[in-house]
């Protein structure tokens, strides 16, 4: 029988938490907006944060985090009046049966080597005129090695019940192409606001794969992110783009590898005396490291100036009361996420988040979170391990005596 040592027997040992002073503009709903260092130190769910008073009592609260709502799933359209106009190119109108807000079309087109612009303009039941809500997007397949396609459609919010889909011929084309199917991705109800963020990057070539590496620090081990911007310089191009996110080797010495999260593109062109581009990149997660393969093909590396990362604002919200201050703590991995009445009675959760006044964190302080003492029985095994042998030793004995009776 092999014997664990007393301390792998510990229920929970001595860690290191974080304390910070919570600034409050006066009594009432406070909100806290989360930052780099909670990212940083408390658990990816967050379920460690803490609020209290300066009685030592807990204080319920309300989180408002970024991907809480489930992401909704695609919707397909009734697709209408399918057809080509000559000169143009293929055309269909997308019908919803009731109003639907949407920022992104994702089509499935025939063909794998092509590049199309999109024309797509929306209008509601009992309207006679098209809204143009985009005429300079791109799709755009590329055959192998390695193939890739980019059908998806950034379009303003809206919420149009139809919308009418244009894919433009190229003058050079052998066959045109033909709009298999189209579907949406419906948007959250709520979404939190985003902002910019300026992250540390550094970039490298891969000749050998003709591909750009760019290497995005966002500065905390679970910063949330909702999409990443790039600025280049002039000149027209048109690249695919794979974003993926570090992992860190599971044992001493192991590589690092570099996990898949999403593709896109970037382009830029000239028509006529505009210019078009789409240089944002829709992904998003919790993540520290980022990596972005820009497949260069045969052209030459893009003058990348710059990369910005669009960062959702989660936020704290409480009700402080008068005559107390307050401490946000975090960073104990033991605390089990909190259940509080608070979370159940509210109401309209958002609507309570707005009507809290922006309170302020202070600096951080490490603290030490005292381990607590497992079960005597645990502290000492081995005394519990002799104690049930004596007694198994013990009940043998008086059954041999009581069959040697018999």
């Amino acid at each position: 029988m092999t014997l664990l040592p007393a301390a792998a027997l510990l229920l929970a040992a001595a860690s290191a938490g974080t304390e910070r002073g919570v600034g409050l503009p006066r009594a009432g709903k406070a909100m806290v907006e989360l930052d780099a260092d909670v990212y940083e130190h408390a658990r990816p769910d967050l379920g460690d944060l803490r609020v209290r008073d300066d009685q030592g009592r807990e204080v319920p609260y309300l989180l408002q985090r970024a991907f809480d709502e489930p992401e909704p799933g695609f919707l397909q359209p009734r697709t209408l009046n399918r057809g080509l106009v000559k000169g143009v190119g293929p055309t269909a109108t997308l019908q919803f049966e009731a109003p639907v807000l949407k920022t992104e079309l994702v089509l499935s087109l025939s063909g794998d080597n092509f590049r199309r612009r999109v024309i797509v303009e929306g209008r509601n039941r009992g309207e006679t005129a098209w809204t143009t809500l985009t005429e300079g997007a791109y799709v755009f397949a590329v055959p192998g090695p390695p193939a890739a396609r980019y059908e998806s459609v950034r379009l303003p919010e809206n919420n149009y019940q139809f919308l009418r889909l244009t894919v433009e011929a190229a003058s050079d084309e052998e066959e045109p192409v033909v709009i298999r199917d189209v579907w949406v991705r419906p948007e959250p109800r709520r979404r939190p606001r985003e902002v910019p963020r300026t992250p540390r990057w550094s970039r490298a070539e891969d000749e050998k794969a003709r591909e750009t590496l760019v290497t995005v620090d966002l500065g905390a081990r679970h910063q949330p992110f909702r999409a990443l911007q790039l600025e280049v310089g002039p000149g027209a191009f048109f690249r695919g783009v794979e974003v993926q996110a570090r992992r860190d080797p599971p044992s001493p010495g192991a590589p690092i590898w570099w996990q898949p999260l999403g593709e896109g593109a970037v382009y830029r062109y000239v028509r006529g005396d505009d210019t078009h581009e789409s240089l944002r990149l829709e992904v998003s997660g919790r993540e520290r490291v980022l990596r972005l393969r820009i497949r260069n093909r045969d052209d030459l590396p893009l003058e990348l100036r710059a990369v910005t990362v669009l960062v959702p604002v989660e936020r704290l919200v409480f009700e402080g009361l008068p005559g107390r201050s307050y401490r946000l703590a975090y960073g104990d991995p033991r605390r089990p996420p909190p259940q509080y009445d608070l979370q159940r009675t509210v109401g309209d959760a958002a609507l309570w988040v707005a009507q809290a006044e922006v309170a302020s964190l202070g600096p951080a302080q490490r603290v030490t979170v005292e381990a607590r003492p497992a079960p005597w029985t645990e502290r000492h095994p081995a005394l519990l391990w002799a104690g049930l042998v004596s007694v198994v030793a013990a009940l043998a004995a008086v059954t041999w005596r009581a069959l040697r009776a018999a």
